[in-house]
């Protein structure tokens, strides 16, 4: 169910939640909209945020719990220090991140795009020091193993790891910089965009998780250590069996402040003007 309502009162039949319904599910019936078929509906809520005058409810969001849009975005140089000052963070401090804070960081996560808007992304994190370090062990003591015993996994990453539990017990942390915390996306096999929706998410982390002073860094070594090397971990992280891991991210308080961005230029861009000769 839909639960698609609107207020009679509030509604001025502008047509704006037809009009900008893309699967056409919105038709206005007389002078107020309706969803004859729900089936086409793919639940974006586009209806509930187009809406001038908060008529709309569905899916049991009502418009008086949203955020109003208007006077409230960052300003656009605001933004552009956020990314442009987005450092990948390899030193933390070995300490919990504040779990309210975390909460947040999640929660406007979960509003990343999906494709086809499917949303069956399988978020994993590890939110306790004592877990990360268990894990952490655990990790290399697997990999020490399949070197004693010849058995590391042919692959393009296979020097490496088998040299990465010789550094852990030298004081290093190669695959996890010592940070305190992970977070592990996966999406359904089936979904439309399985590969793209897991770093679309992992980006949108990222950039709120820095804002709220948090560091952070993509980690593709764990990723190709679980995919490639100790995939019997990954049903232990209570990553389903329908999915399939898509990447990984470090993250906690960093034990690092920069100072300033660091400038790259202007961007390289290659227009093209079509049709093209």
């Amino acid at each position: 169910m839909l639960y698609f309502t609107v207020d009679k009162e509030l509604c001025v039949s502008c047509g704006a939640c037809a009009e900008d319904c893309l699967p056409q599910a919105i038709q206005m019936e007389g002078e107020y909209p309706s969803i004859p078929n729900e089936e086409h509906c793919m639940r974006c809520l586009h209806c509930l945020a187009v809406c001038p005058t908060g008529a709309i409810s569905i899916l049991g969001h009502d418009p008086a719990e949203s955020e109003p849009l208007k006077g409230r975005l960052p300003a656009p140089e605001q933004v552009a220090t956020l990314m442009k000052g987005r450092r990948s963070v390899r030193r933390y401090k070995q300490e919990n991140v504040d779990p309210a804070l975390l909460r947040r960081v999640l929660d406007v996560a979960a509003h990343a795009p999906t494709g086809v808007n499917a949303r069956q992304l399988w978020v994993t994190v590890i939110d306790d020091t004592a877990s990360m370090d268990a894990f952490r062990k655990e990790v290399y003591q697997r990999l020490e193993d399949l070197v004693r015993e010849n058995r590391m996994p042919e692959n393009p990453r296979r020097q490496f790891f088998s040299s990465a539990p010789e550094l852990w017990r030298k004081g290093l942390d190669p695959i996890f910089r010592h940070a305190p915390h992970c977070i592990l996306v996966s999406n359904a096999k089936d979904a439309p965009c399985r590969e793209q929706d897991s770093l679309i998410y992992l980006s949108y982390f990222e950039l709120m998780a820095q804002s709220g002073g948090l560091g952070t860094v993509w980690c593709g070594l764990l990723y190709w250590c679980l995919r490639l090397v100790l995939p019997e971990l990954i049903p232990r992280l209570g990553i389903p069996e329908t999915h399939e891991l898509g990447y990984a991210m470090l993250f906690g308080s960093p034990a690092v402040q920069y100072q300033r961005t660091a400038e790259r230029g202007p961007a390289d861009v290659h227009r093209v003007i079509w049709p093209a000769r």
